[in-house]
C-alpha cells in the first residue's frame, strides 16, 4: 500500500535519534521489543495519514511524526506510536532501514526562528547569563543527523532539538517551548552564525542604577537622622532607636541602595546589642559601623549617577562563568564578619588577566557559642587546604566568579595544585604601586568592594612609629619617592595579635636595615585626611625587577 508522499518523506528522515528525541531511549527500546512479539498490524491509509491497528490500539501516523495520535490514554509519544512508526519504516520499500542514518537535515524551521524572539522570551537576565556561559564554552552542541543535542550544564538540562521545533524534547519534560529549549536553540543559532552575539548583548539593558533624586532625598534623611543621634549621645538615646535605624534601612532598600541598607542593618545590630547590655558590645565596633553608614550616605547624597551606581552595590550577586584561571595565593586573613559570621578570606592574583580574586570561607558562629572553630577550606577538589597552598599556584577550570571577583566553591570547578613559586616570579613589577597618589585616586573610594581596594605597595622607605599605648595601635609610615605617605595601622585585639606580632618583627628588622623595601599587600581605605592600608601579607624577600 502506497503511503502519502509527505508521510513517506517523514519516515525516511526519522532515524533512531529522532525517535529518541520525540520520546526517550527507553520508549524506543520497548517499542522495538513489542514489535517483535506483535502479530501483523493492520494498515489503512486515509488522506495524508496512515492508520495502524495493533491489537486493541489504533495509531494514526501523520507528518510531522510528532503530531501522530494513539487511542491509548498516554499524552506523550507512547511506545505504540513509536512501534507503528518503526513498522511503517520496515514495510516501506522506499524508506531506509530504521538504523540507517539519512542525510543530515538543513533544519530550515529552526533557522527561521528569530533570535530576537528567543531573546525576548529569555529576558535580559537569562540572556546575559547565556552569553557569559557561551564565552566560557559551556554549552555542548552535538549535531546528529536528524537531531541536535544541546547540553546546558549550568542549569543543568539536556535539550534535543527536532524539526519542527515544537516536537523538541527537554530533560525538564516540558511539552511547550520552555526556557531550556529557547536557550538551546539560541546557542545553536549563535554556533551556526545565525545570530549576532553583539546584537543580542545590546538587547540586554545596562543595570538600572538607583534614581539620583530619590537617593539624594533618602541619603539626606539618613545623614540628618544619624547626625541627630550622634549629637544626642549613645547613653541618652531611647531603645526605640533600633526601630528608627530599621526604618532607615527600609528606605535604603526602597531606593535600591543595597550597600547602605546592609550598613544600616549592621548598625541596628550594634544598637540592639548596646540596649540589651550585651557583653559582645564594643564602642570601637559601634563607631566603626556608625561611621561606615554615615560615610556611605554622605558619599551617595551628591554622587553623580556612575559613582552612585558603583557605591550602591547589588542586592544579590550571581556567579558567572570565569573560564580557566591561573591563580596564585598571595595571602589570607581571619575575619569576624557582620551578623554572626566568621571565617577566612583568601586572596589570589590571577596571572592571565592580572587582577585579584577572593574566596570567602565563612561560617555562622551563633550556633557555636563564643568559641569559633578554625576553618580549613579545601574547595575545587584540591588535595590540600587553602592555608597549605599559600605561595602556590593553582589552575582552575570551569571557574565561576561574581562581579566583585568573589570565587564560587561550585563542584563543577576543578582545581589542580601546581608548584610553589616566589611572588616576584608571578606578579609583574608593573603591578606594584610605587606612586601613592594613584592609591588615593583609584583605590580608596568609600563603599567600593574590597577587591577594588586591594593593592601591592612598594614604598621608597618605611618609618616605624612608637606603639600607641593609649589607642593600643601599631603604626608604620610608608613613603613613596615624592614623600607622600601611606599609613599601616592595626589596633591590638585578640584576633589581630598575629598581624601585630608580624609587623613588630618587621619594625625591628627595619630598624637594623633601613634600606630594605618590603612589599605590602593589603586593602586601601581613607580615614579623615589620611590614606591607610590594612596589611594582609608582607613580603620581605621580593626581588624587584628593574
Amino acid at each position: 500500500m502506497t503511503l502519502p508522499q509527505s508521510l513517506a518523506a517523514a519516515l525516511a528522515a526519522a532515524d533512531e535519534a529522532y525517535l529518541i528525541g520525540l520520546s526517550n531511549k527507553g520508549t524506543v527500546n520497548r517499542a522495538k521489543k513489542d514489535l517483535t512479539a506483535l502479530a501483523a498490524p493492520q494498515l489503512q491509509v486515509e488522506g495524508q495519514e496512515a492508520e495502524v491497528r495493533m491489537g486493541d490500539v489504533v495509531c494514526r501516523i501523520r507528518a510531522p511524526l510528532g503530531d501522530s495520535s494513539c487511542s491509548c490514554p498516554s499524552s506523550g509519544i507512547c511506545r505504540h506510536r513509536i512501534a507503528a512508526i518503526l513498522w511503517l519504516q520496515g514495510m516501506s520499500q522506499d524508506a531506509p532501514a530504521p538504523d540507517t542514518a539519512p542525510a543530515a537535515l538543513d533544519f530550515s524551521g529552526l533557522r527561521a526562528v528569530e533570535p530576537q524572539k528567543l531573546a525576548r522570551q529569555l529576558g535580559a537576565r537569562r540572556l546575559t547569563e547565556l552569553l557569559e556561559h557561551r564565552k566560557a564554552g559551556e554549552p555542548v552542541i552535538r549535531p546528529g543527523g536528524s537531531t541536535i543535542t544541546v547540553e546546558l550544564p549550568w542549569i543543568p538540562a539536556t535539550v534535543r532539538l527536532l524539526e519542527p521545533l515544537e516536537h523538541s524534547s527537554c530533560s525538564c519534560h516540558s511539552q511547550g517551548l520552555c526556557m531550556h529549549k529557547a536557550q538551546a536553540l539560541l546557542c545553536w543559532q549563535l554556533d551556526q552564525g545565525l545570530a549576532d552575539p553583539d546584537a543580542l548583548a545590546a538587547l540586554c539593558p545596562a543595570q538600572e542604577g538607583p534614581d539620583p533624586e530619590t537617593a539624594r532625598q533618602v541619603c539626606g534623611e539618613i545623614c540628618r537622622t544619624l547626625t541627630a543621634q550622634l549629637s544626642t549621645g549613645l547613653s541618652r538615646l531611647p531603645p526605640e532607636t533600633c526601630e528608627t535605624v530599621e526604618r532607615l534601612a527600609a528606605l535604603a532598600h526602597t531606593a535600591s541602595l543595597a550597600s547602605l541598607e546592609r550598613a544600616l542593618r549592621a548598625l541596628q545590630e550594634e544598637y540592639a546589642a548596646c540596649f540589651a547590655r550585651s557583653a559582645a558590645f564594643r564602642d570601637s565596633g559601634f563607631l566603626r559601623r556608625f561611621s561606615r553608614a554615615f560615610q556611605l550616605a554622605a558619599a551617595m547624597e551628591w554622587a553623580d549617577p556612575p559613582l552612585l551606581q558603583a557605591l550602591a552595590g547589588k542586592f544579590r550577586e550571581d556567579y558567572l562563568p570565569a573560564g580557566r584561571l591561573e591563580l596564585y595565593l598571595l595571602g589570607y586573613r581571619d575575619v569576624t564578619g557582620q551578623s554572626g559570621y566568621a571565617g577566612t578570606i583568601y586572596y589570589f592574583w590571577e596571572r592571565g588577566a592580572k587582577r585579584f580574586y577572593t574566596y570567602s570561607d565563612l561560617r555562622p558562629t551563633f550556633y557555636e557559642g563564643s568559641a569559633r572553630r578554625r576553618t580549613d577550606a579545601a574547595p575545587w577538589g584540591l588535595p590540600c587546604t587553602l592555608r597549605q597552598a599559600w605561595k602556590h599556584a593553582l589552575d582552575l577550570t570551569n571557574a565561576r566568579a561574581n562581579a566583585e571577583g568573589g570565587l564560587s566553591a561550585t563542584t563543577r570547578c576543578t582545581g589542580a595544585l601546581l608548584g610553589e613559586l616566589s611572588p616576584d616570579a608571578v606578579v609583574p613589577s608593573q603591578a606594584l604601586c610605587t606612586d601613592f597618589s594613584v592609591l588615593l585616586d583609584q583605590y580608596s573610594l568609600p563603599g567600593a568592594p574590597e577587591v577594588e581596594r586591594l593593592a601591592l605597595v612598594l614604598p621608597a622607605r618605611c618609618e616605624p612609629q612608637p606603639y600607641d599605648r593609649v589607642r593600643q595601635t601599631f603604626s608604620l609610615r610608608l613613603l613613596d619617592s615624592e614623600g607622600r605617605d601611606l599609613w599601616v595601622e592595626v589596633r591590638y585585639k585578640k584576633q589581630e595579635q598575629p598581624v601585630v606580632e608580624t609587623l613588630e618583627r618587621l619594625a625591628r628588622r627595619l630598624a637594623g636595615h633601613p634600606e630594605q623595601r618590603p612589599v605590602f599587600f593589603g586593602s586601601v581605605y581613607r580615614e579623615g585626611d589620611r590614606l591607610l592600608l590594612y596589611p594582609i601579607e608582607v613580603f620581605t624577600e621580593w626581588e624587584v625587577q628593574p
